[in-house]
């Protein structure tokens, strides 16, 4: 990783992370894959990396309690992952706020380094 500008006191760093999170509430994955792609420090990214894996795994998620609607139990998944996407990516964002990286809990490593 390049850490030439690794700072994770910089506000300006901690904003765009705890932007990227609360932005996968309502964009979904967008916020986090344009952070990925733009930011190059290894908090920043790494941060990014953690919230697009997060987000591409509940999109699976969401296409698993569709397919599941059939037997009707999808209803009540389908609201559990909307529940806790907007949770996970609260508590994300608390703890970017305060420099701290957060991994999300029942996330698939997409995406790795």
């Amino acid at each position: 990783m390049n850490t030439i500008n690794y700072n994770r006191d910089s506000e300006g760093d901690r904003l765009i992370i705890v932007l990227t999170h609360f932005g996968g509430i309502l964009f979904g994955f967008i916020p986090s894959l344009l952070v990925y792609l733009v930011k190059n420090e290894g908090w920043v990214k790494e941060n990014a990396r953690n919230a697009l894996n997060w987000q591409l795994t509940s999109v699976v998620y969401l296409l698993i309690s569709w397919v599941l609607m059939l037997v009707v139990i999808g209803f009540v998944l389908q609201w559990l992952v909307i529940l806790l996407n907007i949770i996970f990516c609260l508590v994300a964002a608390i703890k970017a706020s305060k420099g701290e990286s957060e991994r999300y809990p029942l996330t698939v490593e997409f995406i790795k380094s």
